[in-house]
C-alpha cells in the first residue's frame, strides 16, 4: 500500500498543502513546532478517521478557516487498485468518500488504508494502564478481520447496556442476566481471536527486537485473558460474571470481561514493565508496533508505517539498525528535527510548508 499524494486544506497549520510521496523511507525533517507531526497525523487519520492524539476534530481545523472545516484528500495505490479518499472534518461534520462516493461507515476506512504508528507516548506502552495495549489488539485484529470488528462493536454496546442497567436505581436483575449471557457468548470468539493474534505476533517479535537492539534475548508477548479460551470457556465465563455480580451492583459497572484484559511483554523471562529500563521499554514498544507489518502476506496490502520522533532517545547503533530494517519494509515516514540517513527520501518542513528535497 502506497500513499502517492496528499492534499491538506485548513488542516492544523497547513492552509493549503499538496505534496507527493515515494515508496520506501521518507524522513520528514524540521525544527520543533513547524508541523512535522501534523503532516503524519493527517496520514494516520486516513486509517481510522481520528487522530492518535486524542483530540476532537474541531481542534484539527486551522483557526484561520472561516467555515471551520478541514479536508484531507489522499491518492493511494494498492497493487493495481487506485483509490482517492476525501475526508471533510470539523465540529459539526465528518464526511468520508471513496472515489467520489460517500462511505456508509467510518469504520470502512480501516480496510482501505492501513497505517501503523509509533509515537513518543508509546515509550510507556507497557508501563501505563492496559487501555492502550487493548486498543493495539483491537485495532490490528479488526484490520485483519471484519468479524472481529463486528464482535468488539457488539460487545461494547452490550457492555454499555449492562453498565446502564447496573446503575439504574430500579435494577432489573432479569435484564442484567440476559445481557450478561449475550456478553459471555460474544466473549468466547473475542478471546480466541486475541489469543491467536498474540501467537502470530510472537512468530515475528524476537527477530524484530534483535534487528533493532542487536541483543539476542528471549522475548514474548503474553496474553492475560479474563478466562482461558478452551472448551469450558462458556461455563467458566458465566461463573466469573455470576461471582462478580454483587460487586458490579455496588460499583455500578462491569468489573470483568474482555474490556479488562491485558497483554504483557516478557524480556529474558521478566516482565518489562517491572524490570525493563527505559531503553528496553522503548525498543520493546517499537518492536510490537512494527510487528503487524510482517503479518501481512500480500506486498500490495503491506501497511504504511509512521514513526513520529522515534530516534530522539535511541543511540547511534540502534538508529542504524532500525533504518536497515525500515529500508526492507514498504512506505515508511519518520519525523525528526535533523536526521540524515543515506539512501532515503527527504521532506523539509518549515514555516507551515512541507517541500520534497
Amino acid at each position: 500500500m502506497i500513499l502517492k499524494r496528499i492534499v491538506l486544506r485548513s488542516f492544523r497549520n497547513y492552509q493549503d498543502l499538496d505534496i507527493s510521496f515515494e515508496n520506501g523511507v521518507t524522513i520528514i525533517n524540521g525544527p520543533n513546532g513547524v508541523g512535522k507531526t501534523n503532516l503524519v497525523e493527517a496520514i494516520y487519520y486516513l486509517s481510522l478517521g481520528r487522530s492518535w492524539r486524542n483530540v476532537e476534530d474541531e481542534t484539527l481545523v486551522n483557526e484561520k478557516d472561516e467555515e471551520g472545516i478541514a479536508s484531507i484528500e489522499a491518492f493511494l495505490q494498492e497493487g493495481e487498485i487506485s483509490r482517492r479518499i476525501e475526508i471533510s472534518l470539523g465540529e459539526s461534520c465528518k464526511r468520508v468518500s471513496l472515489n467520489g462516493k460517500q462511505l456508509p461507515k467510518l469504520s470502512d476506512l480501516s480496510r482501505l488504508t492501513n497505517v501503523l504508528l509509533f509515537s513518543p507516548r508509546d515509550v510507556s506502552l507497557f508501563i501505563d494502564s492496559p487501555t492502550e495495549r487493548r486498543r493495539f489488539l483491537d485495532i490490528n485484529i479488526s484490520k485483519q478481520s471484519s468479524d472481529y470488528l463486528s464482535l468488539i462493536s457488539d460487545y461494547n454496546k452490550l457492555l454499555k447496556e449492562r453498565n446502564a442497567a447496573l446503575k439504574d436505581p430500579n435494577r432489573n436483575l432479569q435484564l442484567i442476566e440476559v445481557i450478561t449471557r449475550q456478553m459471555v457468548e460474544i466473549s468466547e470468539p473475542l478471546v480466541r481471536y486475541r489469543s491467536m493474534y498474540v501467537t502470530e505476533i510472537n512468530r515475528v517479535l524476537p527477530k524484530l527486537l534483535y534487528d533493532i537492539s542487536g541483543e539476542e534475548k528471549p522475548c514474548k508477548l503474553v496474553y492475560r485473558p479474563f478466562v482461558r479460551p478452551d472448551e469450558t470457556f462458556l461455563e467458566r465465563a458465566a461463573k466469573v460474571y455470576e461471582e462478580a455480580l454483587q460487586s458490579d451492583l455496588q460499583r455500578g459497572f462491569t468489573n470483568n470481561g474482555p474490556h479488562r484484559e491485558d497483554i504483557g511483554f516478557l524480556l529474558d523471562g521478566k516482565d518489562i514493565a517491572d524490570y525493563g529500563s527505559q531503553g528496553e521499554n522503548r525498543t520493546a514498544a517499537l518492536s510490537l508496533k512494527l510487528a503487524p507489518f510482517f503479518l501481512v502476506e500480500s506486498d500490495a496490502k503491506k501497511p504504511i508505517v509512521v514513526l513520529d520522533d522515534v530516534t530522539s532517545e535511541l543511540d547511534e547503533g540502534r538508529v542504524q539498525r532500525l533504518f536497515r530494517l525500515l529500508k526492507q519494509m514498504g512506505q515508511v515516514f519518520v519525523t525528526a528535527t535533523k536526521l540524515e540517513i543515506e539512501g532515503v527520501s527527504y521532506i523539509d518542513v518549515a514555516s507551515n510548508k512541507a517541500v520534497r528535497r
